[in-house]
């Protein structure tokens, strides 16, 4: 299983000199499994520069939304596979008014909003209605379970393997009003899992005014990777008022943290072009790789 980063921006795209480093593309993840399969987590302007690489091969591509929030699929008009005549990709979003949100990241392309209709695509493009049903005939396995964010949303945790990763994004751990999804459940749903990417989007200050607004602390995440003693956690979803000099400031407070807990688990700042090769627990690597390399 091979995990790349491709957008770890919350809420707008943040391009700048203040965010050159950890990059200022909204959410796009790309996991590779063993068994050939491409899952796209989220469809932010991180999947731009995914689908540059990804027209180079005609392999089907399945893509997951966490929710249909514009920073979640404001990148879909741009990715390059669903212009392929060849191409086929399957779309999945599961909350409750699945139907609805599914239709949200093709009808940004109306003609007006983009000057590309999504009737007019060549990719065989389906958006799954039965979700569960789908994703059980997979090879690989995935659990899901409901976001604490405004309007609603999917975490997801895939195994294959022996090797487990969990995606949460757009996830408040201790909401105003009753969880959809309480902390003790996240704990049980993330428990062990190799690598956890969470929302990390505010620190303690932009509190009580942001109470609500659906993101997780960094200190909860944290916090929540000791209780569920996971690997490897990947702190997401950054606030796009975050520069790199502050985001390295909270790298150095995670490793202290950890440290302080007697903790083993790797703490990263997700960032474009982080890789994590988790293909064999006794070979784990992370590392990183030029995304706009010879471009």
């Amino acid at each position: 299983m091979l995990v790349t980063f491709y957008g770890v921006r919350g809420s707008i795209a943040a391009p700048g000199p203040k965010t050159i480093k950890y990059g200022g593309n909204t959410s796009c993840v790309h996991v590779r499994l063993n068994t050939g399969n491409n899952v796209i987590f989220d469809a932010g302007t991180g999947i731009r520069e995914l689908g540059i690489r990804m027209v180079q091969n005609d392999e089907p591509l399945l893509l997951l939304l966490s929710h249909g929030h514009w920073d979640h699929i404001q990148g879909y008009p741009f990715f390059g596979p669903i212009y392929q005549p060849s191409r086929e990709i399957r779309v999945c979003q599961g909350v409750d008014t699945n139907e609805v949100a599914l239709k949200a990241i093709l009808e940004q392309m109306d003609g007006s909003n983009f000057p590309v209709h999504s009737e007019d695509l060549p990719s065989k493009i389906t958006t799954v209605q039965e979700v569960d049903d789908y994703l059980n005939a997979q090879s690989f396995h995935t659990v899901r379970k409901h976001l604490n964010h405004p309007g609603g949303g999917n975490a997801y945790r895939i195994e294959e393997d022996g090797v487990s990763i969990a995606y949460i994004t757009d996830n408040e751990l201790d909401p105003p009003n009753a969880p959809q999804t309480t902390y003790a459940e996240w704990v049980d749903f993330c428990q062990g899992v190799d690598l956890l990417i969470h929302d990390a989007q505010y620190i303690e200050k932009d509190m009580p005014a942001k109470h609500g607004w659906g993101h997780s602390l960094i200190s909860q995440v944290r916090q929540l990777a000791v209780d569920a003693q996971v690997k490897n956690l990947a702190m997401y979803h950054h606030d796009p008022e975050r520069t790199d000099s502050e985001l390295d400031e909270i790298a150095i407070e995670s490793a202290n943290f950890f440290k302080s807990k007697n903790s083993v688990i790797g703490s990263y700042i997700a960032a474009e072009g982080l890789v994590f090769d988790l293909t064999a627990r006794k070979d784990f690597r992370v590392t990183t790789i030029d995304l706009y390399e010879n471009q």
